[in-house]
């Protein structure tokens, strides 16, 4: 547990910063620049000019992967289990379709650069599901080599921290209400931390709104994992026959890499809530940890933003992914558009 101290002090710091410049930037008493923003920008800006010791790498990297899910799962406390239901329903039909018509397209585009086909599958599911989460549980499963999910890590993160920075100015400029905004940003931005901190930068009930359509999104990454492994091994199976080799044997699924648990713990606590469990200070006060562990995770998102390495990328999978990023900004647009919701 002390290896990870100086990554928590750090990110601690900067969290209070964040909030301290927060509360600064004001406009007839009311705060106007998130705390999420500053946090994420202050984080790349440490990173990429003064450079971050290697002891607080490990802090770092746990609170992106494990501190930002507690605090996802205690926002559940501040909705009902109606909320989140009737949200995640309304939304449902919008994330099949971009989901299905993103990895098709996405995977045909890649291709049509010139780059494989898993590394085209990587793109798509990443851009279309869960981000970074969904390009690595489903690289073993396709038997993408290395390279291939490194590239479609470093892609998929760049277009969705553009994400962060372009989709509140476009709400904003649109006079998007907190709704749509949040379920756009919900089925369009790639990384559950990025979804949340996009949300939470337009407003709080938008962050939250997002956080649902987000958390619905994910649960298809199961379905489409195991679609995808059994068309891989399917493929396998026939190339190997091919060649007078038999059937080759499929990747295992483990059931953590396809359902993210942090998803049971946030509609428990809305669970919880609906059935009066928190009182009105108690409800506050795990709203307050919430943002602050949001926040902080945040940080640490910034903090391992390394500019110089996603130059390394190239410019086809850059291209492949705007293609990627546009095309689910625009169809995930008019479909909430299309059906209606306001």
């Amino acid at each position: 547990m002390l290896k990870y101290c100086p990554g928590f002090a750090l990110i601690f710091v900067i969290s209070l910063v964040a909030r301290f410049i927060q509360s600064q930037i004001t406009v007839n008493g009311k705060e106007v620049v998130s705390a999420v923003a500053i946090a994420i920008i202050l984080g790349v800006l440490i990173r990429n000019l003064i450079g971050i010791p290697d002891s607080c790498k490990s802090g770092t990297s746990f609170a992106v992967k494990r501190i930002l899910r507690v605090g996802i799962a205690l926002m559940g406390a501040q909705l009902s289990l109606g909320q989140v239901l009737n949200t995640g329903a309304s939304s449902v039909l919008v994330v099949a379709i971009c989901i299905v018509l993103a990895i098709i397209v996405v995977r045909f585009v890649s291709m049509r650069m010139g780059m494989s086909d898993r590394l085209g599958t990587l793109l798509g599911v990443g851009t279309s599901i869960c981000g970074v989460s969904a390009i690595v549980a489903t690289a073993p499963v396709i038997e993408a080599k290395e390279e291939e999910t490194s590239m479609a890590v470093a892609t998929i993160t760049i277009f969705g921290l553009l994400a962060v920075l372009f989709y509140p100015l476009l709400g904003f400029s649109l006079g998007l209400s907190d709704r749509f905004f949040g379920t756009w940003a919900g089925t369009a931005v790639n990384d559950t931390s990025q979804v949340v901190a996009t949300g939470l930068i337009f407003s709080q009930r938008a962050g939250e709104i997002a956080t649902v359509v987000k958390l619905t999104r994910n649960l298809f990454m199961a379905p489409v994992i195991v679609a995808l492994s059994w068309f891989y091994l399917k493929r396998r199976q026939a190339e190997g026959e091919a060649k007078g080799e038999g059937k080759g044997e499929g990747k295992g699924i483990k059931l953590q890499q396809v359902f993210p648990l942090f998803v049971l713990g946030f509609v428990g606590m809305a669970v919880l809530n609906s059935m009066g469990a928190f009182p009105s200070a108690v409800r506050q006060s795990i709203h307050i940890v919430s943002q602050f562990l949001i926040v902080a995770s945040l940080a640490g998102v910034g903090l391992e933003t390394n500019v110089v390495a996603m130059k390394k990328i190239g410019l086809r999978p850059f291209y492949a992914g705007l293609c990627a990023a546009l095309f689910m900004a625009v169809v995930s647009f008019c479909l909430i558009t299309l059906v209606g919701i306001r």
